[in-house]
């Protein structure tokens, strides 16, 4: 057999395989195959033997999988014992995730079987498309523990902050914050009269009105007791998911995005926070006390970000990574610039940022005016959270 010959037998295997049809393949790899995926990954490492092969590479990532794996060869080089490919993948995970990876396979042939395999990949890809749950109950168990993480996280950095966390629910307050900032997360296993009798304790000296925040998914009849208490809805937030990078670029004309590292950014973010929360009502004290040091916005697991039109802060977002996931919060837009894309720029730039720390999915729980633009990003909608707050 030829190189040109081994050439295309690979080209119409490739074809059959994006078909769903991988006898053609198969076919070609020798009982005593060696075939390495390089990386650290969880497929990574040297499977010896085609049944080993079968058995511990294609077959969980065909169980992962929601339909074929299609490889579109951009280029295939051979000479007398080899075929290199390089390749772009297409497929879907059952996560929801998009798992289009960039390859290169190097096929070593004896006569006409295929007896070695080399794969290059983007193994940072492999670990975050993979890495996403593949059932709801687990995506939105990651998607609680960030946003309890993420709030927090906010509750302890801001200036006279006080925070109290048990098993079953966290308690934070600002001295400055709304209803909204001094609330009650309920979590697994909260019982109401537990919960209110902490509350009191808790906010009960600062004379404030706080709120209970409820998941749609998980505290249905929690609610319930709490609406006849004499509790009414102030919002409902969406709770929202991007499961993977499809590759969006925004790039509006005359922005610069760039990341909280000094006091200048740090300043510039506060700026703009003020006067886009100041939509929903929240003061601007509050925002003062919420990024009065660097580490709120520059830390290893956060990340300001302020998009500059012609060196004017304008728009900001900012990245709280925990538990494997990219918090998203604090995204917000200068009301003179507002429809221009500002906000989605600097929200990919927070998300991708999140991504290449680790992180396998970006959450967010969306305003009223956010959601439309998360949406046309592909975030998803799994659920909503609710802010309750008492009668006085």
């Amino acid at each position: 057999m030829t190189a040109t010959d081994r050439r295309a037998r690979l080209a119409a295997a490739f074809d059959s395989m994006a078909a769903g049809d991988a006898a053609a393949f198969l076919a070609m790899i020798a009982p005593e195959v060696a075939y390495r995926v390089i990386g650290t990954t969880q497929f990574s490492g040297l499977f010896q033997g085609k049944d080993v092969v079968l058995e511990q590479l294609f077959a969980p990532l065909t169980a992962a999988l929601t339909g074929p794996l299609r490889l579109e060869p951009e280029q295939m080089i051979a000479d007398d014992a080899h075929v290199v490919v390089q390749a772009h993948g297409h497929a879907a995970l059952r996560s929801g995730a998009r798992y289009d990876n960039t390859y290169c396979f190097v096929f070593r042939f004896d006569r006409e079987q295929i007896v070695a395999i080399t794969e290059y990949l983007d193994t940072a890809l492999v670990t975050r498309a993979f890495g996403v749950p593949d059932t709801r109950g687990e995506l939105l168990r990651r998607m609680d523990l960030n946003m309890w993480a993420m709030f927090a996280e906010m509750t302890r950095l801001c200036r006279g902050g006080a925070l109290r966390q048990t098993a079953r629910y966290t308690l934070c307050y600002s001295p400055r914050g709304t209803p909204f900032h001094n609330m009650v997360m309920v979590e697994d296993g909260a019982a109401v009269d537990e919960v209110l009798a902490a509350a009191a304790d808790f906010f009960g000296a600062s004379s404030r009105i706080y709120s209970v925040w409820t998941r749609e998914h998980a505290d249905e009849a929690f609610e319930t007791t709490l609406r006849q208490r004499g509790f009414s809805e102030r919002l409902r937030m969406p709770g929202m998911a991007l499961l993977a990078d499809p590759g969006t670029r925004c790039a509006p004309p005359g922005l610069e995005v760039r990341p909280v590292t000094e006091e200048r950014t740090r300043h510039d973010f506060q700026a703009v926070c003020a006067a886009a929360y100041a939509t929903y009502g929240s003061p601007p004290d509050y925002t003062r006390d919420a990024f009065a040091t660097l580490d709120s916005l520059c830390a290893p697991h956060i990340q300001g970000f302020v998009g500059y039109a012609a060196d004017t802060p304008a728009a900001t977002a900012a990245l709280y990574l925990t538990h494997g996931v990219a918090g998203i919060a604090w995204v917000g837009t200068m009301p003179e610039y507002r429809n221009r894309g500002f906000g989605e720029a600097v929200t990919w730039a927070t998300v991708r940022e999140g991504l290449r720390r680790g992180a396998c999915f970006a959450n967010l729980q969306a305003s009223p005016m956010g959601r439309p633009i998360y949406e046309r990003m592909g975030f998803v909608t799994p659920t909503s959270y609710r802010v309750l707050v008492p009668q006085r």
